[in-house]
């Protein structure tokens, strides 16, 4: 997708160009073939391009392969003569001690979150302050060195270079919340194809992200067995038919399936529709499953938090709000595109809140202030 923010508005976007292609070269987020996937994101661009009426050279990019996650970190520093100097604070900035934690991740992104002066004391900007200690409070999001590489290479090769990588949970809080639900916290839950990203914001920042291998396509893989029929049938029977809760008529209304034969041979056979959901729903409820247990091991503060957002492609699917209502019990929406304008019907679709939370986010970016432009200022003092 292509899209400029409108009229300096970092809020809403206007769609220049749209294009897309099938996946392929890719599984599980993860590059298996650079040529094929690099076709395929070339004909996506090219297509985006046309309707734009212009070429782009430079990108941004969303990974969810090799299981990135955000964690929250705190560090400190001893302050000579009891006052802050902006060496201190760059310092800070540029200290982790954490990563060499995580075997074969490299840092993505490492944002302030809070300073913090002495008696835990939180401060905007502590440069000239008096204080024996200084402490950063930052959010790390980290991704797998390989995995991004090779993302790099298959986009290099399509002639375009790539001005930031996002992790799938920081750009979806962009396009499907408003400021205020980030500001006073959410969970938001993208079902994908083969993989289920979650992400918590609070005070309008990610501060806790995870991936875990399970997505919709295992709904269709379940279909395909259950059922005996194709993956292409399987998965348009849960697009048409799919549903993650029962009905009381479901055992009246027949759908039409077509089934592999002891010939080898597709014939249409009438099933209920219960019997549909009767292999949909367990899969479903295995994921939020999942979600929860991810959850109660590495955040379990999760629970504090009323509101609950699903998107993805797999958020589709006919009565998940509720499956997710009964593990969270809290406030569920399925999230949608926001800020949209010019856009084509098919994008304002949870299948696209990832794609838009990119423009979205490339565009707040441009116009960052405050706190995090003070401290970009103060790395470019240093750097530059």
């Amino acid at each position: 997708m292509i899209g400029q923010s409108v009229d300096n508005n970092n809020i809403q976007i206007k769609v220049l160009g749209f294009g897309q292609h099938i996946s392929m070269g890719l599984n599980k987020g993860e590059v298996i073939d650079l040529s094929k996937l690099s076709d395929a994101i070339s004909n996506a661009v090219e297509k985006a391009e046309e309707m734009a009426g212009f070429r782009i050279s430079n990108i941004n990019c969303n990974i969810s392969g090799g299981l990135p996650f955000t964690k929250v970190t705190s560090d400190s520093l001893q302050i000579s003569n009891n006052q802050i100097k902006k060496e201190d604070v760059l310092n800070l900035l540029n200290l982790d001690k954490h990563k060499s934690k995580y075997k074969d991740y490299v840092q993505l992104r490492r944002k302030p979150k809070a300073f913090k002066i002495e008696d835990n004391k939180e401060v905007e900007n502590p440069v000239g302050l008096k204080s024996k200690t200084l402490t950063l409070e930052a959010i790390n999001t980290y991704v797998n060195e390989n995995v991004i590489s090779n993302l790099n290479k298959s986009i290099e090769l399509c002639h375009l270079t790539v001005n930031q990588f996002y992790i799938t949970p920081e750009i979806n809080g962009i396009s499907t919340m408003i400021k205020e639900e980030r500001d006073l916290g959410a969970i938001i839950i993208d079902i994908g194809a083969s993989l289920t990203s979650i992400g918590i914001y609070l005070k309008d920042s990610l501060i806790y992200s995870s991936v875990i291998k399970i997505g919709g396509i295992h709904i269709t893989s379940d279909l395909v067995k259950g059922l005996g029929t194709e993956s292409e049938e399987a998965e348009k029977l849960k697009i048409l038919h799919g549903s993650a809760e029962t009905n009381q008529l479901d055992d009246f209304k027949e759908i039409d399936i077509k089934i592999i034969n002891e010939k080898g041979e597709l014939t249409s056979h009438n099933f209920p529709k219960s019997m549909l959901i009767g292999i949909i729903k367990p899969r479903v409820e295995e994921i939020f499953e999942l979600i929860i247990e991810n959850l109660k091991n590495s955040f379990p503060e999760y629970s504090k938090i009323s509101k609950v957002i699903i998107t993805g492609g797999t958020s589709n699917l006919h009565g998940i709000s509720n499956i997710a209502k009964s593990y969270f019990n809290c406030d569920v929406r399925i999230g949608k595109p926001i800020g949209l304008l010019n856009a084509p019907d098919i994008i304002q679709s949870p299948n696209f809140s990832c794609l838009v939370g990119l423009v979205l986010k490339s565009s707040r970016e441009q116009n960052k202030n405050g706190f995090y432009n003070f401290v970009n200022k103060l790395k470019k003092y240093f750097f530059n």
